[in-house]
């Protein structure tokens, strides 16, 4: 049975505290699970943010908000080897839980590690939010297990070819899920999206590609999202997708 805990077991759960002294070659494993978590069959790397699969990033711009308490990040780790990553950033007006990756990780450990996340958030009085991808629904399970509020969705610019969304998440509690509503498309922790003529443009071009299956495949072709939350999403795209109703 898969045990994870502080100290000892099959996976041992770090914080960025006790990275550094607990794994000589930190930045080199994170940079590494990074580009392999986001790498096609043809070992070509999508992420968005390729800084991130680099170890100067993370010796650099990660240790440096790692010690001035800006980035908190959390870590599963196998007989030495990092196996899963998650993160809090403070992105200046908000909490961001994100740079989720893993690779050959123990089943359980990326849930524990978001458990984690939201522990801190709870114990520090915060809020946070979540922006997943389309790519896949893992993220998005992690969300829901532990008690995220699904906050609408997003649009990101076109990068190296490929369109970006977003789904929302954010750890408001006693708050309704996302209302989807004509001219709003999200309202994590309250701020609300409003639709523009971009996101019309995209939201149109989802209602085509909606899956409700796991996803994956690098680079995405299909906008992949969680069966409970398929109906919430499409009436977002019919409210937001018809400029005569405005």
């Amino acid at each position: 049975m898969l045990r994870i805990a502080q100290h000892g077991g099959n996976v041992q759960v770090l914080h960025s505290s006790q990275i550094a002294a607990l794994i000589p070659d930190w930045a080199h494993q994170l940079a590494t699970l990074t580009r392999l978590a986001w790498s096609d069959q043809d070992d070509r790397c999508w992420f968005p943010y390729l800084p991130l699969t680099t170890e100067h990033e993370w010796l650099t711009h990660v240790a440096h908000d790692w010690a001035n308490g800006t980035m908190h990040s959390w870590v599963a780790v196998v007989n030495g080897q990092i196996v899963a990553h998650a993160a809090l950033l403070n992105k200046a007006k908000h909490w961001e839980m994100g740079r989720m990756v893993a690779v050959n990780a123990p089943h359980g450990s990326m849930h524990e590690l978001c458990r984690r996340a939201i522990a801190w958030c709870r114990d520090h009085t915060i809020h946070a939010r979540m922006e997943c991808t389309q790519a896949h629904t893992r993220t998005q399970e992690h969300a829901l297990m532990v008690g995220m509020r699904f906050a609408g969705l997003g649009t990101l610019d076109e990068i190296d070819g490929v369109r970006w969304d977003i789904i929302f998440f954010d750890t408001l509690e006693g708050v309704a899920p996302f209302q989807p509503r004509r001219g709003v498309i999200a309202d994590p922790l309250g701020v609300q999206v409003f639709c523009t003529d971009s996101n019309r443009a995209r939201l149109c071009e989802i209602s085509h590609t909606l899956r409700t299956d796991r996803g994956g495949l690098l680079p995405p072709t299909h906008f992949h999202i969680l069966p409970e939350l398929l109906s919430s999403v499409q009436e977002i795209i019919v409210l937001n997708t018809a400029a005569a109703r405005y």
